[in-house]
């Protein structure tokens, strides 16, 4: 299920995030989304936006997750990388 996919990068030390829909990755540069605890948490999201630097990151859904969920997610993504790098 979904919260096993965010303990296999929580337990080798790589910074994760459970979100439930695109809205989620906020324009001001913050995620929420749920901890490995099951809290619920707003912080920073992309802590290299403003550099030249690519964002590597990897995307994974459950099962029952609608592809649209996730390429909402995914544009929600590149809209804010490239909106951090217009305010440079």
């Amino acid at each position: 299920n979904t919260a096993h996919l965010l303990e296999i990068p929580h337990m080798a030390g790589i910074r994760s995030f459970h979100i439930n829909r695109a809205e989620c990755i906020s324009a001001d540069n913050t995620i929420t989304h749920r901890t490995i605890d099951g809290e619920i948490v707003t912080e920073p999201f992309l802590l290299n936006a403003d550099s030249e630097k690519d964002v590597i990151m990897g995307v994974t859904s459950g099962a029952s997750t609608p592809d649209a969920a996730v390429q909402d997610a995914l544009g929600q993504i590149f809209l804010l990388k490239k909106t951090v790098a217009a305010l440079k």
